[in-house]
């Protein structure tokens, strides 16, 4: 993978869902699936869309108790 780029496409999910209207939940999947998604791919700025969904099923987000 590539990791150039990554925090870019991270910031691009949690803007793209925080203009949905998602609660921070799914701004956090949504984030870190892309993130994680653009990593996977050998060149910096792409991303699998098929990766990306796949990873959206997989993440989980829970609450924490401080």
């Amino acid at each position: 993978g590539n990791p150039t780029g990554a925090g870019d496409a991270a910031v691009a999910g949690l803007a793209h869902s925080l203009m949905r209207g998602h609660g921070w939940a799914d701004r956090l999947r949504h984030a870190t699936a892309l993130g994680t998604a653009a990593v996977a791919e050998p060149v910096a700025g792409d991303f699998s869309r098929g990766r990306y969904h796949e990873l959206l099923t997989a993440i989980s987000v829970a609450e924490r108790d401080s």
